[in-house]
């Protein structure tokens, strides 16, 4: 999902700095002599978003799910303590009837 997530935001992004194609609206055209091939500021924050998207995002995404598989293994450890003193009681009575 992040990478798809990414991917549509890079096009999206490089579309609306650039256009495609020869009839496309580009946003700086009216401003830029060079029709935007002197656009360093735009290229550097493209960088910086996608460097975001494919690297660090999918990075706290796995730290999440890691986090939460720790917390659930707490928590079954715990149902399993909570158990030990029905079983523990279970074979105490279990003695006692034979």
């Amino acid at each position: 999902f992040w990478f798809q997530l990414a991917r549509w935001i890079d096009s999206t992004i490089l579309d609306a700095l650039y256009g495609w194609g020869w009839g496309s609206n580009r946003p700086h055209a009216n401003f830029d002599p060079l029709i935007g091939l002197n656009n360093t500021f735009g290229d550097m924050i493209v960088n910086f978003v996608m460097a975001t998207m494919f690297v660090v995002l999918p990075g706290f995404w796995i730290a999440a799910l890691g986090w939460a598989g720790v917390r659930a293994g707490n928590l079954a450890q715990l149902m399993v303590n909570a158990s030990d003193g029905a079983k523990s009681g279970g074979g105490k009575a279990a003695n006692k009837v034979v």
